[in-house]
């Protein structure tokens, strides 16, 4: 190197003004091209990186704005599902009951029908009692007797429907009856006690 370095020392000192500026010229044109064509390489490489980096990051955003559109729209999906499991859930308990008071109410009315047919026959029964006393085949004191009798039935009857109605009988459900109601006569009654003075 050290020789290379002398032979330039050399060669330059042995030049002309206009030579050594002929030759000054020319080194600093070339390294003045050779630095700028490999800026402008770099450049262009740099440019090129950085136009492919806003490239991805451009499509990365973009995933991202679908990504949240869809967990919103999978999080409106999945309340949209709750919300029509709930609505569900409501409908069958609104049929559930509906049923039973239907239920209810129809086994109710064959109740109150059974009380007047059971009405009805012990008119009828005692219609036919008046009249076989009315022309003598049974004395007035029988019929009387009878007539007692079937009212007095027909009292217990139709009190014991009603009582077990009002105060035994499931008010929601209408095959079930309560257990331990105060004042029931019924098996699994409880007496009622008096209150501490």
């Amino acid at each position: 190197m050290a020789t290379l370095d002398t032979a330039l020392n050399n060669a330059i000192s042995g030049m002309s003004k206009s030579d050594l500026d002929t030759y000054t010229q020319d080194n600093v044109n070339t390294v003045q091209s050779t630095l700028t064509n490999n800026f402008a390489n770099a450049f262009a490489q740099s440019l090129k990186s950085t136009t492919v980096a806003a490239g991805n990051y451009d499509l990365l955003s973009n995933y991202v704005i679908q990504t949240k559109n869809l967990n919103t729209a999978l999080n409106d999906l999945s309340g949209q599902s709750m919300s029509n499991v709930n609505i569900g859930k409501r409908n069958v308990d609104t049929a559930t009951r509906t049923q039973e008071i239907k239920e209810w109410y129809y086994n109710n009315k064959l109740d109150t029908l059974f009380v007047f047919q059971l009405i009805f026959i012990s008119l009828s029964f005692l219609g036919v009692l008046a009249w076989l006393g009315k022309l003598g085949f049974i004395s007035n004191a029988v019929v009387g007797i009878m007539i007692g009798i079937l009212i007095i039935i027909n009292i217990l009857v139709i009190s014991n429907r009603a009582i077990y109605t009002d105060k035994v009988r499931d008010k929601r459900y209408w095959s079930k009856r309560m257990y331990g109601v105060v004042g029931s006569a019924l098996p699994g009654g409880i007496a009622p006690t008096k209150c501490p003075q």
